[in-house]
């Protein structure tokens, strides 16, 4: 099977997208697929060689909602070379451009949000929501509504994605997703720079350090049960994107 992963950036400076694009196609690729990937970084963008599988670098690397001219026709020109498409993330040029390109047309696309719906965005930026709504039902809403697949990686987040808009359709499908475990791992450097932690049994956090992945309620519940083990420690690593780190 030969598969085209569209998204905006493989900067994985930009968030975990990029970074799981890359990871997630190279990992098809050694079961004998082919994969392609196009994006809308520049031509020659520095990111372009975080993976040696083929990239078409079709736009420019400024960030937002990211429109290049050159994507639709590349997409109805080159989809026959395909067997199917993904689109990466939500809210970007991409998905609206494999609509126009695919839908209606037989070539079957699917759509990854990457927790794009979850409905924490429209609590906590509501005025944000606001204007994604009036972008929702003639863009958004059409590209997911007629997706062969939308796939999230828990039922938990398909639930929670049918409550951030309420014109919701789609075919929901669920994809978990693993970490490749290192053959190794030596924990000797840690442990020289937090000596304190030699003998703890450590509870591990390892992700963005933001609201978003519920670090807060992850102290507030560990600060509940932590007397209870005094051998206990919470650990939390990460990029912090809030200002937590001390």
């Amino acid at each position: 099977m030969k598969i085209l992963q569209l998204v905006q950036t493989l900067d994985v400076r930009s968030g975990g997208v990029a970074q799981a694009v890359i990871l997630l196609s190279e990992t098809i690729a050694q079961t004998g697929h082919e994969v392609e990937i196009v994006t809308l970084d520049a031509l020659k963008a520095a990111c372009l060689g975080a993976t040696a599988l083929k990239v078409h670098a079709l736009g420019t690397s400024e960030p937002g909602y990211g429109y290049a001219p050159a994507l639709l026709p590349w997409l109805k020109a080159e989809r026959e070379k395909f067997d199917c498409a993904i689109v990466n993330g939500l809210w970007q040029y991409p998905g609206l451009a494999a609509w126009r390109a695919f839908a209606g047309s037989g070539f079957p696309y699917y759509v990854f949000p990457h927790g794009m719906l979850d409905p924490w965005f429209k609590r906590t930026y509501p005025l944000k929501h606001l204007k994604k709504w009036l972008y929702w039902p003639w863009a958004e809403y059409r590209v997911l509504r007629d997706a062969r697949a939308v796939i999230f990686t828990s039922d938990e987040e398909r639930r929670q994605a049918r409550e951030s808009f309420f014109l919701y359709r789609c075919r929901e499908k669920i994809s978990p997703l693993g970490v490749e475990a290192p053959a190794s791992f030596e924990g000797a450097g840690f442990l020289e720079r937090y000596p304190d932690l030699g003998d703890k049994r450590i509870v591990l956090f390892l992700g963005r350090l933001h609201p978003k992945k519920g670090c807060d309620l992850l102290i507030d519940a560990f600060a509940r049960v932590a007397s209870n083990d005094p051998s206990l420690t919470l650990v939390l690593a990460g990029p912090d994107q809030v200002g937590w780190k001390h």
